[in-house]
């Protein structure tokens, strides 16, 4: 397995050193040879997040092999919230949305084991390079910190995913409490084929925290230079994400607290500011600009000499965009029970588009857009993401659009949410202030709604699903939380086949390894096979 992923982190490695518009840091001590490798594989990661064909599938015409944003598009399509308002026929993530074809014989479940696996290769060869060493510079001290901080994300996302949850749909007793094999830089070959699932608490306790405890130190002094970097901001957020989790599953009072308090680290360490209308329906840099929304406290490049026309996120998710079947004519939505929740004075509904098209004053990226939106696009279809500067025609300039993998507001609700067990009336004012931001007439209060944590963490959590739709972030709130999802109902407008209903933790958010894996390590005990197991719901 390690020669598999040192072969692959050649490839990424030579990828990156040919790749000039990669957005990262350039040291200004890079006196060695080991120094010009350290940079090469610190910026080969990045590149790998976005990597087309980055497992060999695309080759084959699945077009889902493109890394992390895929994977944001997969976990996304798993929440009920996203409908295909068009061509089903088109949807390269069927599997996820639909619940086919995800058990250990097919291709599809690759994309998170393998790409994750082979991410956090390169950062175990980084640390092995640096730690250990004495009077770092303080440009190796920023390559390690970001290589923990790295580590410490690719095995929080595992976990999140890996770990069984207790479900009505299937039986997996035998995997309750294990997340996923522990592979750091001091594993051997023969140890990584006989390496366990280890205790979700171990791989908290012994990894996740740990890492970014020394990402944190590393990164003390270290100032990124630009939104695509490592910072201490991302560090502090994602301890946020971590601690919630912890204080959710342990229902842990002392987790909640730290992850108050680390998301408001997040906060004011980042510089960064929640978005505006204008920023948010800004029909050319909308959701698609590091430098151009200045709530984003990281993001992914994707240099145009790096884009496939079919194998990125804007070919996928964008309505607007004209080069592929699988943006327009597939027409990625809302939830109409969602969108109907929505008032109308929040203007985060103008990102789908409404029955009535006179609703509001859509703005787009194309010159016919109106005609576009009113005879091209169905209802509900979303243009909250925009093609890179609003060019909707070429693939190589429309599709380098930056990807957003954390947003300051993100750092908002989990201390909200994280508040909210110590203190609900902070917690509930927490929430009226933000969404100050979303309905600029200052009517919004949830106070009538929130009598309880449970209740508050419900409304709190329908304003999150709103707010990061498409992002990728939400199906790991809904499992931490065990949240039923829906999208079965009278007039919804999910295809058939989509429409599943169920009662707390979908089967599916339990994520099945690999083929090659259990092979290969048969210590490794997996998840059951959810496939089918929930029959979609027929009117």
């Amino acid at each position: 397995m390690k020669n598999i992923l040192k072969t692959t982190l050649s490839i990424l490695t030579l990828t990156a050193l040919l790749s000039s518009c990669i957005k990262e840091v350039e040291p200004t001590d890079r006196a060695t040879e080991e120094q010009v490798t350290l940079e090469a594989m610190i910026k080969g990661i990045p590149a790998a997040l976005v990597m087309a064909n980055s497992l060999g599938y695309a080759e084959s015409g699945n077009a889902w092999d493109f890394s992390l944003p895929a994977i944001h598009i997969a976990t996304e399509s798993m929440t009920g919230d996203l409908v295909i308002t068009g061509d089903t026929g088109y949807d390269w993530f069927n599997q996820w949305g639909a619940n086919n074809a995800l058990g250990s014989n097919y291709a599809a479940i690759v994309l998170t084991w393998d790409n994750y696996y082979t991410w956090i290769m390169t950062a175990n060869d980084i640390i092995g390079l640096i730690d250990g060493s004495t009077d770092l510079s303080s440009t190796d001290r920023a390559y390690l910190g970001s290589a923990y901080a790295y580590r410490a994300m690719f095995y929080l996302d595992l976990v999140r995913l890996y770990e069984f949850k207790e479900n009505k749909y299937t039986e997996g007793s035998d995997v309750i409490g294990l997340g996923v094999p522990i592979v750091l830089e001091t594993t051997t070959e023969a140890e990584a084929k006989n390496n366990p699932r280890a205790k979700v608490d171990d791989i908290y306790d012994k990894v996740i925290f740990p890492d970014l405890d020394k990402a944190e130190e590393l990164l003390a002094d270290y100032s990124a230079p630009n939104k695509y970097a490592i910072s201490l901001a991302l560090v502090y957020g994602l301890q946020a994400r971590a601690y919630l989790e912890r204080g959710t599953a342990k229902n842990d009072a002392a987790a909640y607290t730290k992850a108050a308090e680390y998301a408001r680290k997040a906060i004011s360490a980042s510089g960064c500011t929640i978005l505006t209308q204008s920023e948010w329906e800004d029909p050319t840099n909308g959701f698609n600009s590091a430098s151009a929304n200045n709530s984003w406290i990281w993001g992914l490049a994707l240099p145009s000499e790096s884009v496939y026309n079919l194998f990125n996120f804007t070919a996928h998710m964008s309505c607007e965009e004209s080069w592929t079947s699988y943006g327009y004519r597939v027409g990625r939505g809302i939830s109409k029970s969602l969108y109907n929740s929505i008032p109308s004075n929040d203007f985060r509904k103008h990102s789908w588009l409404d029955p009535d098209r006179s609703f509001y004053a859509y703005k787009s990226c194309r010159e016919d857009g109106a005609s576009h939106f009113s005879k091209t696009l169905k209802d509900y279809a979303n243009i909250k993401f925009r093609p890179a500067q609003g060019n909707y025609a070429d693939y190589k300039v429309g599709g380098a659009a930056d990807h957003c993998c954390m947003r300051v507001e993100e750092m908002y609700f989990i201390e909200a949410e994280a508040i909210a067990h110590s203190n609900l009336p902070q917690a509930i004012q927490l929430l009226n202030s933000f969404m100050k931001y979303r309905i600029l007439d200052g009517s919004y209060d949830c106070s009538s709604k929130a009598s309880t944590v449970e209740s508050f963490v419900e409304e709190l959590m329908l304003q999150k699903r709103i707010e990061f739709w498409g992002e990728g972030i939400i199906m790991f709130d809904m499992k931490r939380l065990e949240m039923s999802t829906k999208r079965g109902y009278e007039g919804t407008n999910a295809p058939e086949s989509y429409r599943l209903n169920c009662e707390g933790v979908a089967p599916y958010w339990n994520f099945v390894i690999t083929r090659g894996e259990t092979q290969n390590n048969p210590a490794v005990i997996n998840n059951p096979d959810p496939s089918g197991k929930v029959t979609p719901w027929i009117g």
